[in-house]
């Protein structure tokens, strides 16, 4: 263990002093339950500075640091540092990473270093920090009880703060840059493209037909399909999307494949027939691909005349595919984008939802539900993708709430509930900074109104509250209504679809509630 008798006040309390020592003790005690507060500066410089704050009020430190854990944990970046001189931090810094090895065989919940004492700070047996103090004479004498408990309530914040400060700030960029690839992206209709295209190659190799296929590598039919005809889009014949022998040909040599006789030739019984209410009577295949990445076919077909495809007719291929594929291969990579993008936000809800031991999964589920509610009701394809936003994120302001309330196994007090209450509008505050996300933010706010205006935090009233908020309202209660809790066991399904009926009106929409109570009884419906 380490030795840490140096520090501590040599002289005896007079008798006299215990009145004041009783209430430097009521003081300190108080400063340590005041430290919870510090679960709402969700930006980690403030809570840093807050929680230092305290320690100094604590400790009465004649100068101090907050450091934070690098990937190797013995490595320190110090944020904030209060009358150290350079040399010295150095010192420190480099005397800490000699004593690491030894701390962690103690765990030891305090560490001299010279004229300064280190304070861990430790969350799931992983060191996040360090407050380091250079205590005095002046110091309490229980400081060594003291400095402990600051440093778990310390670290559940900090955790917290760390958490936001890697996590939000990756989902930021992800969201600036997938703005810029949805207005790109946005202004083109690839269907639309890509039959201006077919047209143009069909025009341009005197073709009767013309088809593009996307493929990825290891399926046996196209992802996306569109063919040209005389008399402007046609259709593939009912098995014509299977990979025929002659497109599996060109996609594994990536080489063009010009076939004068297709009725004679080896493709004759797959492929003469692909295109519905035509038959090919000759055909050029070409690989479609862009900076070696291999997207699909392009296959014209019936060239008009007595003629035969010709080189110009693969070079005039070669320039339109190469255009067609950079549009096409840049809206797969803004699809990858917004995948990336989603995963992220998975995994930020994931680790909220983790802070609340009894709702692991939680936003997740109440985002499908509500998607399949707001699908019941109508919403169209762009309101469901807002709404699926908004569902995984509802309760990221959960973020800035301490976890002792969260997961308090009995009734909250007044002023525990007046936390909880507040964490739509931490989320809100949180979610400003993204612009990507403004439009959601509406949902999120208000997702704990009621249909009477008895909610919060606004207190609107029927229709006033967001369609989306309402919905969010309905699966968010379900969710908490059928998941244990730690005060209570999970209900079933019956009873919660009554309490849910019985509060349309009041707490819910009325025909949202209705809409909903009709989707859960066709999912438990035994009969098919």
């Amino acid at each position: 263990m380490f030795d840490t008798s140096w520090f501590l006040p040599k002289a005896t309390p007079a008798p006299d002093a215990l009145f004041r020592e009783n209430e430097l003790l009521k003081n300190q005690i108080q400063e340590l339950l005041s430290l919870e507060e510090t679960g709402f500066f969700i930006e980690l410089d403030s809570l840093l500075k807050a929680i230092l704050k305290k320690a100094l009020i604590l400790c009465k430190a004649e100068a101090s640091f907050f450091a934070l854990c690098q990937a190797d944990p013995s490595q320190l970046e110090v944020r904030i540092s209060n009358l150290i001189l350079e040399e010295k931090m150095a010192s420190l810094l480099a005397r800490f990473r000699e004593k690491y090895p030894q701390w962690q065989e103690s765990e030891s919940e305090l560490i001299p270093i010279d004229d300064f004492l280190l304070l861990p700070l430790i969350r799931r047996h992983r060191m996040l920090g360090v407050i380091g103090l250079k205590l005095n004479s002046q110091a309490p004498e229980n400081v060594c009880e003291i400095l402990p408990i600051l440093a778990r309530q310390a670290a559940v914040s900090l955790e917290s703060a760390i958490l936001y400060e890697r996590m939000f700030k990756r989902l930021l960029v992800l969201s600036n840059v997938f703005i810029l690839g949805k207005e790109i992206i946005s202004n083109i209709d690839l269907t639309s493209l890509v039959d201006k295209f077919l047209s143009v190659a069909r025009d341009g190799t005197a073709s009767e037909l013309a088809s593009l296929l996307l493929v990825r590598a290891g399926e046996s039919r196209p992802s996306f399909a569109r063919v040209q005809t005389p008399n402007g889009p046609g259709r593939f014949a009912e098995d014509g999307l299977v990979l025929s022998p002659a497109i599996r040909q060109v996609l594994e040599k990536r080489q063009p494949l010009t076939i004068e006789n297709l009725g004679q030739s080896e493709f004759a019984r797959t492929d003469t027939t692909r295109i519905a209410g035509h038959t090919l009577r000759d055909t050029l295949l070409l690989p479609l691909a862009a900076q070696d990445q291999l997207l699909g076919i392009i296959q014209v077909a019936n060239k008009v005349g007595r003629y035969s495809y010709s080189s110009e007719d693969v070079d005039l291929l070669k320039i339109l595919g190469s255009q067609i594929a950079f549009v096409i291969q840049n809206a797969d990579l803004f699809r990858n984008l917004q995948q990336a993008y989603f995963s992220t936000l998975s995994a930020l809800t994931s680790a909220i939802d983790a802070k609340d031991s009894y709702t692991h999964g939680h936003s997740e589920r109440v985002t499908q539900l509500s998607l399949e509610l707001g699908q019941a009701i109508g919403l169209s394809p762009s309101r469901l993708e807002h709404l699926r936003l908004a569902g995984l994120l509802h309760d990221i302001g959960k973020i800035g709430i301490p976890e002792t309330i969260l997961n308090k196994p009995g009734r909250l007090t007044d002023e525990e509930f007046e936390i909880i209450k507040s964490h739509p509008d931490l989320g809100v505050r949180i979610l400003a900074k993204v612009e990507f996300l403004a439009h959601v933010i509406p949902f999120i706010r208000h997702h704990h109104e009621r249909f009477d205006g008895r909610g919060y935090p606004g207190g609107l009233k029927g229709e006033d509250i967001p369609a989306e908020a309402r919905i969010l309202t309905i699966a968010d209660t379900w969710d908490a209504m059928t998941s244990d809790r730690p005060y209570r066991k999970a209900m079933d399904s019956r009873r919660a679809l009554e309490e849910i009926l019985r509060c349309k009106g009041s707490q819910f929409d009325p025909g949202m509630a209705d809409a909903f109570a009709r989707l859960i009884e066709r999912q438990h419906d035994p009969t098919p």
